[in-house]
Order: structure tokens, then sequence, then C-alpha cells
């Protein structure tokens, strides 16, 4: 992505929605409603709120479309970056919020001048058609450029998993978690983690029966009981994943960073398959 034309178009954007849309004061209506939805934002954007100081590497999750997603707050119902105080989005005025947001509820034309509400409030209107056909050929652009950086970023999945410290960064959260918590990986800001489970999980469990058939916790039939996930699993899975997670990702865009156990061993099974 072409750092300064990026910056360019969402600080353009920004500026024409500030003056393209009305609508009714949000903090005697509602609570935030607009901001109950999840979004998507490339890599360039979510660096710049870290450096700014509105968000942390944790608030965002590896995305579908884009490279990364705003965190939810599924407790409250909204996006991190809304503030109660304010009733609102914390980057509103900062010229850089994401451009998705902006075109709730009004879109960017009423051509038959409906009445355009949200979920709690009439009286939204486009006061300058030129301004808001102008930013939804800005939007398609912004959509453009992000879908090229996500695809660059997938393509370093290898990179997060394969440097030295996210190795073995790795390596010790395998060590210090039962086989039967694993319930696959997930793909952070600069490397992969472990994805625990909800609860007692079996997915790991045919796994050490092929990689390690005379541990004694499957010998003795009480894997549910090992402690720890042991050194030989933890180099088979390591290398497991170098083997499977970058094709497996190419086929599953739409994972969210996240890849179940069950899900890579499958993909596993069918690519030896399908090259028999």
């Amino acid at each position: 992505m072409v750092n300064e034309k990026f910056w360019q178009v969402v600080r353009k954007f920004n500026a024409l929605m500030k003056y393209a849309i009305e609508g009714p004061n949000c903090i005697s209506v509602c609570h935030g409603d607009c901001c109950s939805i999840k979004i998507d934002v490339p890599k360039i954007l979510a660096k710049e709120y870290i450096k700014q100081g509105y968000a942390i590497k944790d608030d965002f999750i590896r995305g579908d479309v884009f490279s990364f997603k705003l965190r939810f707050d599924e407790a409250k119902g909204k996006c991190f970056l809304f503030n109660k105080e304010i009733n609102g989005c914390i980057v509103h005025n900062s010229g850089i919020k994401p451009p998705q947001c902006w075109i709730y509820p009004t879109n960017f034309s009423n051509p038959k001048h409906k009445e355009i509400s949200c979920k709690r409030a009439n009286g939204w209107k486009i006061i300058n058609v030129e301004k808001a056909k102008e930013a939804e050929n800005l939007l398609q652009y912004y959509v453009f450029l992000c879908k090229l950086e996500a695809k660059k970023e997938a393509k370093l999945i290898n990179t997060r998993l394969n440097n030295n410290l996210c190795k073995n960064n790795l390596k010790s959260l395998l060590k210090h978690t039962p086989p039967s918590y694993l319930s696959g990986f997930k793909d952070t800001w600069g490397c992969i983690s472990i994805l625990l489970a909800q609860g007692l999980t079996l997915q790991v469990k045919k796994f050490c029966e092929k990689q390690n058939n005379k541990c004694d916790y499957i010998l003795n039939n009480n894997f549910l009981e090992c402690p720890s996930i042991c050194e030989k699993i933890s180099k088979r899975l390591l290398a497991f994943l170098q083997q499977n997670l970058l094709k497996y990702v190419k086929k599953n865009p739409d994972s969210e960073g996240e890849y179940p156990f069950f899900k890579l061993y499958e993909f596993n099974k069918n690519e030896k398959r399908d090259l028999q």
C-alpha cells in the first residue's frame, strides 16, 4: 500500500462526509447504536490508532476482508472505540475514522428524498450530494487499497510463524498447555499463538496417537489427564503448521485468523488425498 496515497484518501473521505450529512444530536437519542457493528480496517490504519494512543495491538483481530477487525466488546455490544462518556466514537473527529462507519445510516444518496433513520431516530439528511458522491468514489478506492494490503499481509503468515521470538513463545505456550485445552491456533498482530478450547477437547488426541503412540497417557487412555504438550508433540505441531498453515489460509480466507486444529487436520488429510 502506498502510504501517502492511503492517507490522502482517508482524510479526504472524512472531510467530505463531515459536511455531506447532517443528523440529530445522537447524545440525546441513543446509546451509540451505530457503534454496534463489526468493522474491518487495514493494518496501516490500525498502526496509526496505536501510535496516537487510541488502541493497543490486542484491540485488533485478523479480518476476513481487510487485514484486521476492530475488537468488538461482546459484553457491551460495542466496538472498542465507543466511549460511553461522549456517547460516540473516540476517533470521530480525528480525520481518520474508518470510512465504513460514516455511511450509517445515510449511505451516499437519497434520490427519492425519503426520511432516513437509524435504529433510534429520524432526521438524517444528505445535505451535499456532490460531496457524498465524491466520498462514495473514494470509498471504492479505499477498499481496493485495503484488499491489496490484506493480500500482502496474509502472505506473511509464515514469517509470523517462523521468526525466532514467535517460535520460542509458541513453544513455551504449548509446553504450559494441556493438550485437552488446545483447540487450534490463531494469528495475532505479530505472531501465531494458541487457541484455547472453551472446555475440554479431544482435537489433539488423534495427532498424539499418530505422532507419539507410546505416550503413557495414550496407552492408558487417560489423554484428558495429560498436564502439558510434550516436546515431541510440540515439535511435530510446529512442523505441521509450517507445512499447512499458509496453504490453509489461501483456501480459507474467511477464517478471521482462527484455525481450529480439527479443520487444519482435515485439510491436511484432504491435501494428501488429492496428491495420491
